[in-house]
């Protein structure tokens, strides 16, 4: 299992962080206001091979910046890997509609 980090910072200090290591450990933390305590656990088998797959189907990622006058979007980033090997992978909220695979990866993160 390839290391992945996914972050979403929006307005009023919202922030929401999935990370999972290679051991398909993982620890989710959102933030806002009325934050929520960390959660943690362990990738079952069904949900790691389906974010490899999901990983795989994405490939190489297309770029989706953020358009002109989307202040207010929330912005993400995808890391897929660690160290030299990372591709790092930012975007806004908007390209989940625009982008399938990436979507599918994505809410699949979502899930845990």
């Amino acid at each position: 299992m390839q290391a992945i980090k996914y972050q979403v910072v929006g307005e009023e200090d919202y922030a929401f962080v999935i990370s999972i290591d290679q051991n398909g450990e993982y620890s989710i933390s959102s933030g806002t206001y009325t934050s929520e305590p960390p959660r943690s656990g362990k990738l079952t088998p069904e949900q790691e091979n389906s974010l490899i797959a999901a990983i795989h189907s994405l490939g190489i990622p297309e770029e989706h910046p953020m358009p002109e006058g989307a202040a207010d979007a929330f912005e993400a980033k995808l890391i897929i890997g660690e160290g030299s090997d990372a591709v790092v992978y930012p975007f806004w909220e908007g390209a989940l509609e625009q982008d399938p695979k990436l979507q599918n990866l994505v809410r699949l993160l979502e899930l845990l």
